[in-house]
C-alpha cells in the first residue's frame, strides 16, 4: 500500500485518495495569481502537523514576500518559520552542480521531508537546450528520491500558452503534475484545479473549482461542476 502525504488543501487530498505519496515530485503548474505558493505554503504547514520539516526554496520572490502575503491564509507561519518547522529561503543560482549541493545541505541540515522548488521555469534559462534541462531536472528529483522527500516543482503557464510547459520536459519527468487555471464563463471568472497525473496510484479525473478563503487558503470542491449553473 502506497503511503501518503496530505496536502492540507481541502478537497485536493479528496482528489488524491489521502494525499501526494510520499517521496513524490509533482509538478504544479498554471498562470500567474492562480495560487501556486499558495498552494504549496499550505502542503509546508500540513507537514509541519505530520512532525515532517519542510523547505520552500524561491529563486525569485523575496522570501519575506513569500511569508507576509502567506501570513492572510496562516496567522502561525511566522510562528512555524521561527521553531525552525517551515524554511523560506532564497539560494543562489551560478549552477545546478551548486544547486543541487545547496540543497542537498539544506535537507541535511534539517531533516527536511517536503519541499517547493519555485520555479523550476526559471531554471530553464541556464541551459542550452531542452535536453541538458531535462537531465538537470531529472537530477534533482533523483536527489529528492534519495533522501525521502516529497516535493512541488512549480511552474508558469504564459496566459494565452496552451501547453502545460514550454519543454514539455517538467510533466514528463515528474511522478505527478496538477494544474491550477481559471476559466472564463460569461462574466464571470472561474478557478479550477485539474491533477493530469499521479503515477501508480488513483486521484479523481476531473476538473474542480477551488477559492481563496481567508485564514484557511486554497479549499477545493470535488463534488461541484465548474461550468454548472450558477
Amino acid at each position: 500500500m502506497i503511503e501518503k502525504s496530505k496536502t492540507g488543501v481541502e478537497g485536493l487530498d479528496e482528489m488524491l485518495y489521502g494525499g501526494f505519496p510520499k517521496g513524490y515530485s509533482v509538478f504544479l503548474t498554471g498562470t500567474a495569481g492562480s495560487g501556486k505558493t499558495t498552494l504549496s505554503m499550505q502542503f509546508l504547514t500540513e507537514g509541519s502537523k505530520e512532525g515532517e520539516a519542510g523547505i520552500y526554496i524561491s529563486f525569485e520572490e523575496p522570501p519575506e514576500q513569500i511569508v507576509q502575503d502567506f501570513s492572510v491564509f496562516d496567522s502561525e507561519i511566522n510562528q512555524l518559520i521561527s521553531t525552525g518547522k517551515i524554511k523560506v529561503v532564497s539560494l543562489p543560482l551560478s549552477s545546478i552542480e551548486n544547486l543541487k549541493e545547496e540543497i542537498e545541505s539544506e535537507i541535511d541540515a534539517s531533516n527536511i521531508k517536503r519541499l517547493v522548488l519555485d520555479s523550476v521555469s526559471y531554471l530553464r534559462i541556464f541551459f542550452p537546450d531542452s535536453f541538458s534541462y531535462r537531465r538537470a531536472i531529472i537530477d534533482l528529483i533523483n536527489l529528492f528520491k534519495k533522501k525521502s522527500v516529497t516535493s512541488i516543482l512549480i511552474g508558469e503557464i504564459p496566459y494565452g500558452f496552451n501547453s502545460l510547459s514550454d519543454t514539455g520536459v517538467e510533466e514528463f519527468a515528474s511522478d505527478g503534475v496538477i494544474v491550477l487555471n481559471t476559466i472564463q464563463k460569461q462574466d464571470t471568472f472561474i478557478r479550477s484545479i485539474k491533477i493530469v497525473k499521479m503515477r501508480g496510484t488513483k486521484f479523481l479525473n476531473k476538473l474542480c473549482p477551488y477559492e481563496f478563503v481567508e485564514n484557511k487558503g486554497i479549499i477545493v470542491y470535488p463534488n461541484a461542476e465548474v461550468f454548472a449553473e450558477m
